[in-house]
């Protein structure tokens, strides 16, 4: 009988623990919940039962001491259980994600995950991967954070091996191709990356396409050429993010086209035309327009009004940098190397260098014409200066700092923001046109420069910097004595003294 006892009251502490467990990781309004309190209940009436049958014995001392030690493990098994019943519960309710990864590998950039958020109906993506394509888990991991954003995203795995009818009826041409699907539009992407999958989104569920011209006339790279001195990668890049791309030839019309989303004057070698300077003018006071100038030393002198009736002055110099870390990065003196940025829309999260060849400098005036804001995008190091005889000084391979020459920081990129008709003309202004050249484009977070100014006039800040991912390799280097320690010391000293504590520790309770 008292066996029976015994067990009764070992099977009700089993009975209060799974009853908390159920209660806690389910709620009351489940039925595993209402399961575990009914557990609970049970159990607690059974400690109850048996309390009562025995409450003679625990009148003597010893007997309340056993009782005591026992309800002192109870109490602790109790509270372990609960915590992890807590922990349960938590994480069944409350879905979160951490990433401690050096490069944030494992996250979505905070402009994937806008994107992503803003979805508001079912995104079906077809995803046409072979069981042998190696991106079709790496795929999967990155659809899963995104789903973990937003549940409306959903995929479905089609093999092309294996459904000819499909790959028929979606035209796929490649292994690992990725249809996107949404409110009755489609797109494609033959890339698994982020930013393939982020674009194609926002492509997808965008209303209308945006067009972004490129001015043409004045002797300016062009975007059609693939050479070292052309724009063909700036164009690829502003495609990829689902923008046309346009060459126009100012003089030859009548206004800018009505549905440019950016204007781009990027490196002319002869000045524009007065009618140019007109359009330009009407485009940013009356649309209210949006425009970028990269205009390199000695260049822009007739846009100085324009500039000028934003708060902004090209300066008549060129950077000189001596900062070692212009070398460092493969720049020379005259190339200088941005690593820190003020805080903008372009430059938000940016944390990889820009280099900017033979670049001029930026001032604000002062002071500002009303309904203006000025803000600095990009800055060379203190040990810069802007040299006013650049030209001269190069001939003789002498460069020196002049009293005459500005002292640095130097401000080489500015973002401006105006009063314009109804609301805001933006403006973007960089001392260099060279940075967007194809020789120039894919160092460090060139494009992504470009490609964020151009973003942020179209007021497209959903496709603003999304940089690759890079992960570092983590290496440690032993000496073949210290590679000996280690491996002594880990597998043959520790497991030894562990061992001896434990020893010791039986042999003092022994005593005991």
């Amino acid at each position: 009988m008292n066996k029976l006892l015994r067990l009764g009251n070992w099977l009700s502490l089993l009975l209060i623990l799974a009853g908390v467990a159920l209660w806690l990781s389910y709620g009351a309004g489940a039925w595993k919940g209402r399961a575990g309190l009914g557990l609970l209940l049970l159990g607690v009436a059974g400690l109850a039962a048996y309390f009562a049958v025995h409450f003679s014995r625990f009148r003597t001392r010893s007997a309340r001491l056993n009782f005591l030690f026992a309800s002192n493990l109870a109490v602790v098994v109790l509270l372990v259980t609960a915590i992890v019943a807590a922990v349960n519960y938590l994480g069944a309710r409350v879905h979160q994600r951490f990433d401690f990864s050096a490069g944030r590998v494992h996250s979505l950039s905070p402009q994937s995950v806008q994107v992503a958020r803003g979805i508001r109906q079912d995104l079906v993506i077809k995803a046409f991967f072979g069981k042998e394509n190696r991106g079709r888990q790496p795929f999967l991991a990155l659809l899963e954070i995104y789903r973990f954003h937003n549940p409306r995203i959903k995929a479905e795995l089609i093999d092309p091996f294996l459904k000819p009818e499909m790959v028929k009826r979606y035209d796929i041409k490649a292994d690992g191709t990725l249809v996107f699907e949404y409110g009755g539009k489609s797109t494609r992407s033959e890339e698994a990356t982020e930013e393939a999958i982020t674009n194609a989104i926002v492509k997808v569920t965008r209303r209308t396409e945006k067009t972004v011209y490129f001015a043409q006339g004045h002797g300016e790279p062009g975007i059609g050429d693939t050479g070292e001195a052309g724009y063909s990668e700036a164009r690829s890049g502003l495609e990829k993010l689902s923008y046309k791309v346009k060459d126009i030839v100012l003089f030859q019309e009548p206004s800018v086209p009505a549905d440019a989303a950016a204007l781009i004057v990027a490196g002319p070698r002869k000045p524009l035309l007065e009618k140019e300077l007109l359009l330009l003018e009407n485009y940013l006071d009356q649309r209210p327009g949006r425009l970028l100038l990269l205009l390199d030393p000695g260049q822009g002198a007739e846009l100085k009004p324009l500039l000028a009736k934003r708060g902004l002055a090209l300066e008549e110099n060129v950077v000189v940098d001596a900062d070692p870390l212009s070398q460092f990065m493969g720049g020379s003196y005259a190339m200088p190397v941005v690593a820190k940025y003020p805080e903008h829309a372009i430059t938000r999260g940016f944390g990889y260098a820009t280099m900017f060849p033979l670049a001029r400098g930026l001032a604000r005036l002062s002071p500002a014409p009303a309904g203006t804001t000025v803000d600095f995008l990009a800055a060379t190091s203190p040990q810069s200066w802007g040299e006013t005889r650049y030209e001269a000084e190069a001939r003789t391979e002498r460069i020196a700092r002049d009293p005459a020459d500005k002292a640095g920081p130097i401000d080489i990129a500015a973002a401006v923001e105006a009063a314009a008709g109804k609301g805001k003309s933006r403006l973007v202004a960089v001392g260099d046109s060279d940075f967007a050249l194809n020789q120039y484009y894919f160092f460090q977070a060139n494009g992504s420069f470009f490609n964020n100014a151009v973003s942020w006039l179209a007021e497209e800040q959903d496709l603003i910097a999304i940089p690759a991912k890079v992960t570092a390799a983590r290496t440690i280097s032993l000496t073949q004595s210290a590679g000996r320690l280690a491996f002594f010391y880990c597998l043959i000293i520790l497991p030894l003294l562990v061992f001896a504590a434990g020893i010791g520790i039986w042999l003092y309770r022994r005593k005991l």
